[in-house]
């Protein structure tokens, strides 16, 4: 792992005046007497250590009495005289403080996501003060209650918030409010560099920002790619079994009933036998987000893979249709080959499911990569491998924007610009702990991440391809509130209260509703130019 930035000391110099010292000596008293007296010259050194190095020299005449002892007519005599002594001297004047940054003393509040993300913030804060003289409070917030709070705070105009984390599906209802800064021109003001041309570009210009204005900074590249146990799917005798029962060869599965079959296949009791060890505990073939919350990504990345998109062009939900079917029965069908309590599982579950080696693989954010070599984390390390799975997904991410209310705004971006730079964010997404992963171009290309493990390269190699090729989220005005309703209709499909299509009807239905309550006709526009976007970065067709 890249190490901490070091703390930088404030450069010190040391000064001198100099200057040579020359007595004249005067030989016979007739000669000392007919000749006016030799001018004596003293030079005064000082040596001071200051802290700056501008430095002003000037020069002092003083009258002094100097007493010289000679010889006249063979006799030593003292003789005494008035001379005038030169000092040379270089003195630096008291320097005046120059501040750090323009708002040295402020104090801003951070929202960040909860630990882990948190722990980006709290790591380097002390650096960020000690460059800019800027605070930095900081007050988590879980994912789930983020929205609601934000909207809380815009609302009552609180302006209690500087900077703020927050998914890019709701940057859309946030623009609408007026509730976010433009970060372009505030950053050109302050004369700071967000580095953009080295940004993905699928986060920089459909997940960061609203009809070509920029309006958050990326700060967690989200993408989903399969993690796979390589030492069981490689393993010569769970291969024959796999092709004998299943009739092809056994690899990471490339769609959904290869995704059933290999799930089935290394689901196993307690005391079976697994590439050759005996069972001390019940095994399972995957592990998936099926928790109430956010675990609608795992229905879109099937609906996708069988075609799917979230509206036709006239605004007509289509989740309700063959390929949302067929993707909503699958996770239903699913649900025998996974853990017991899978309906629980956020993303903490299903990461540690897989790290502490209790399923075969898992498709899942970027930080189960990390944490699978961490080896105070994980029990299979140099076990896994990468893959794309049927249809990866741009799942969420997470931005960094400064609220219009915030009276910092530009301590703000100070902020902003130090904790996503290139040089702080590259150690960050490396972490193990903190769970943010790689946005910028230089992270994937970064030699010392692709050495943080034997297979790193192949892992920001399989994250590249995933962003590539991934489907997006719906990133367009009521984007919550859709995304919230199909994700309680399908979780009731998960629990078998309705049936995956009964489920999806519903949602259906209830986004009509959400597209009528903003107004179809600008939901439509919207959602027309979006699509656009989606199909010039080659997303969907």
């Amino acid at each position: 792992m890249s190490q901490e930035p070091k703390k930088i000391d404030r450069r010190k110099f040391i000064y001198a005046g100099l200057g040579a010292v020359a007595v004249a000596a005067i030989g016979v008293a007739a000669y000392f007497a007919t000749r006016p007296p030799e001018r004596v010259v003293e030079t005064v050194v000082q040596t001071q250590t200051v802290e700056k190095e501008r430095v002003i020299t000037q020069t002092i005449e003083k009258p002094v009495e100097r007493t010289i002892v000679t010889t006249v007519a063979g006799t030593p005599t003292t003789i005494k005289e008035t001379v005038k002594e030169t000092i040379v001297q270089t003195v630096t004047p008291t320097p005046t403080p120059t501040k750090k940054s323009p708002y040295e003393g402020e104090t801003i509040v951070v929202v960040p996501h909860v630990v882990p993300h948190a722990y980006a913030v709290y790591r380097y804060r002390d650096l960020f003060y000690e460059r800019t003289g800027i605070k930095v409070e900081v007050i988590e917030l879980a994912p789930t209650v983020m929205y609601e709070r934000y909207m809380s705070e815009f609302i009552a105009k609180t302006g209690a918030f500087d900077v703020i984390q927050y998914n890019p599906a709701w940057r859309a209802d946030f623009v609408a409010g007026g509730y976010l800064e433009p970060l372009k021109p505030l950053m050109e003001k302050e004369k700071l560099d967000l580095a953009l041309d080295d940004i993905v570009s699928t986060f920089r210009e459909l997940y960061s920002s609203v009809g070509g204005v920029l309006y958050g900074m990326p700060w967690d590249g989200d993408t989903h790619i399969l993690y796979y146990r390589a030492d069981l799917f490689e393993n010569p005798e769970e291969r024959d079994k796999f092709k004998s029962q299943y009739g092809y060869d056994l690899k990471p599965p490339e769609d959904l009933k290869q995704w059933k079959e290999v799930a089935q296949f290394f689901t196993r009791k307690k005391g079976e036998k697994l590439a050759g060890q005996t069972l001390d505990k019940d095994f399972y073939g995957v592990a998936e987000y099926f928790q109430r919350g956010r675990m609608y990504w795992w229905f879109l990345w099937r609906f996708a893979f069988l075609g799917g998109n979230y509206f036709d062009e006239d605004m007509n939900p289509l989740i309700n249709t063959k390929p949302g079917i067929d993707a909503l029965t699958h996770m239903v069908e699913m649900l025998p080959y996974e853990p017991p309590g899978v309906l629980n599982f956020g993303w903490l579950e299903v990461r540690t499911a897989y790290i502490q080696g209790d399923v075969a693989f898992v498709y899942q954010w970027p930080d189960v990569g990390k944490t699978a070599e961490d080896w105070a984390l994980s029990k299979i390390v140099g076990k896994t491998k990468y893959a794309l799975g049927p249809r990866p997904m741009i799942a969420g991410g997470w931005n960094l924007g400064i609220p219009s209310q915030s009276k910092k705004k530009g301590a703000a971006a100070y902020f902003i610009q130090f904790i996503t730079s290139p040089s702080i964010s590259l150690p960050i997404v490396m972490a193990t702990d903190i769970t943010l992963d790689p946005y910028r171009v230089s992270h994937f290309k970064s030699p010392d991440f692709a050495k943080a493990w034997p297979r790193a390269g192949e892992y920001l190699a399989a994250l590249q391809r995933s962003i590539e090729r991934g489907f997006p989220d719906l990133l367009i005005t009521g984007s919550a509130a859709y995304m919230d309703a199909l994700d309680e209709e399908c979780t009731r499909a998960l629990a078998k209260e309705k049936s995956p299509e009964k489920a999806l009807n519903d949602a259906a239905r209830r986004w009509d509703e959400i597209t009528n309550k903003l107004g179809r006709e600008q939901q439509k526009k919207q959602w027309r130019v979006y699509l656009e976007d989606m199909r010039r970065l080659g997303l969907v067709k």
